[in-house]
């Protein structure tokens, strides 16, 4: 694996649930702090399944936020990509791939830890 061009350590600042129009169930966890090159990052991490998949150990994921850099310009942010159960833990490897608004592309490989409210990684160039 390539190295890391930078971190994040972003904690939860909340989690709701709502339906979509089709029925499913949503999940959306917003986290805010901060990411190397990107200074304050606001996002919210989505998933979407079936009621029926509710307890699903794994599945697919979206990420949407934005970015307040050093200058006070204003990046936006989406992805796509998976999460997966760490073991028994309430802890959650995300792999993502993100589109930034300044064209660039990064990938993203971290960790939603439920009992601390965190979510932290890598970023690498995508």
């Amino acid at each position: 694996m390539a190295e890391p061009v930078g971190t994040f350590d972003m904690k939860n600042t909340g989690i709701s649930f709502n339906t979509t129009a089709d029925g499913q169930l949503q999940q959306t966890s917003d986290f805010e702090g901060t990411a190397t090159g990107f200074g304050a990052v606001f996002g919210t991490l989505v998933i979407t399944q079936s009621l029926a998949e509710a307890g699903a150990t794994s599945g697919p994921c979206a990420w949407v936020g934005k970015a307040l850099l050093d200058d006070n310009s204003i990046l936006g942010g989406i992805g796509t990509g998976t999460y997966e159960q760490m073991g028994s833990e309430a802890k959650f490897k995300i792999s993502m791939n993100l589109d930034v608004s300044d064209g660039s592309k990064l990938r993203s490989e971290g960790v939603v830890d439920h009992p601390s409210r965190s979510y932290t990684g890598q970023l690498y160039e995508g």
